[in-house]
């Protein structure tokens, strides 16, 4: 109905392409109509936490791309408005795409018929950004808090535990144009017993899959490939494969699509997007030597 750009010229020609009815440059006309169901928030990163809240405060639901929120100030407030108000409350949905992606799901049902806590083993090669870019600066909150977010919430649903515990630390002596928080290991411990390691690097080949993970479990062990492949040894149970990658971006919208349809989502969903972010601030503070 809306399309809202800081360029008027922009907010115009996407309106135009994609059949808006509407096109501005100030967001409050999209959340003052009646109109408006959901709302989805895609402008870089420190803008996030301001329009997701004011969206929630219409009544809208929300989508909008990771990472939720930059700082725990930010984050509080949202909370805030979940926890300390009574009453139904809009859906709000942060673009952790991985968890509804086809290959976690399948591992997803094989995890919880495994009895037993697990080792979780996840490696991104992010590929290398100029320190120039804005992912790097205040715009953007780097690279740990803007995208390895993705990976915390990814555990906690593998996991289905609350982590109790984390720890992180970034490679040393690193090369020129290259940040501790695009190279570092991370450590969450859970609950059940389970830990889960993140891997993230700049510093690897494009030649080289972005994205793989091991888990061991029961006498089991699955391994993710880059998104086109699951392989299970042990138990006798079959894998998953496709010839492209599914990080479960359309998938993520059709369950965002069901939920407003037939309001179903999970108590624990919204506040998984908490813990992830919560944990994001948790390792950047490790990466900065804040503890």
């Amino acid at each position: 109905r809306w399309v809202i750009s800081r360029s008027g010229v922009t907010a115009k020609s996407v309106g135009v392409r994609f059949g808006a009815q509407f096109v501005g440059t100030d967001i409050n006309e999209a959340l003052h109509d009646p109109d408006v169901d959901l709302v989805m928030i895609t402008p870089r990163h420190h803008l996030h936490a301001g329009m997701v809240l004011a969206a929630l405060k219409t009544g809208k639901h929300v989508f909008v791309e990771k990472p939720l929120a930059l700082n725990e100030e930010e984050l509080a407030l949202i909370e805030a408005f979940y926890f300390e108000n009574s009453g139904e409350k809009p859906i709000l949905m942060t673009g952790f795409n991985r968890r509804f992606s086809p290959p976690i799901q399948h591992i997803k049902k094989i995890l919880d018929s495994t009895p037993g806590p697990m080792m979780v083993t996840y490696r991104m090669n992010a590929g290398y950004l100029p320190p120039s870019h804005w992912v790097h600066g205040p715009e953007g909150g780097g690279r740990n808090i803007g995208e390895a977010c993705h990976i915390y919430d990814l555990f906690n649903y593998l996991v289905g535990a609350e982590p109790i515990e984390c720890f992180a630390t970034p490679l040393s002596h690193l090369p020129a144009g290259c940040r501790a928080n695009e190279n570092f290991v991370a450590v969450i411990k859970f609950s059940d017993g389970s830990v889960a390691s993140l891997h993230y690097t700049s510093l690897g080949s494009i030649a080289h899959p972005k994205e793989q993970m091991n888990i061991y479990s029961g006498g089991i062990t699955v391994s993710l490939n880059d998104y086109k492949e699951v392989v299970v040894h042990g138990g006798g149970l079959s894998g998953w494969s496709n010839s492209f990658q599914e990080k479960g971006q359309i998938d993520e919208l059709e369950r965002l699509a069901e939920a407003i349809h037939a309001p179903s989502m999970e108590e624990n969903f919204i506040k998984h997007q908490f813990v992830a972010t919560r944990t994001s601030f948790e390792v950047e503070r490790f990466l900065k030597g804040e503890h």
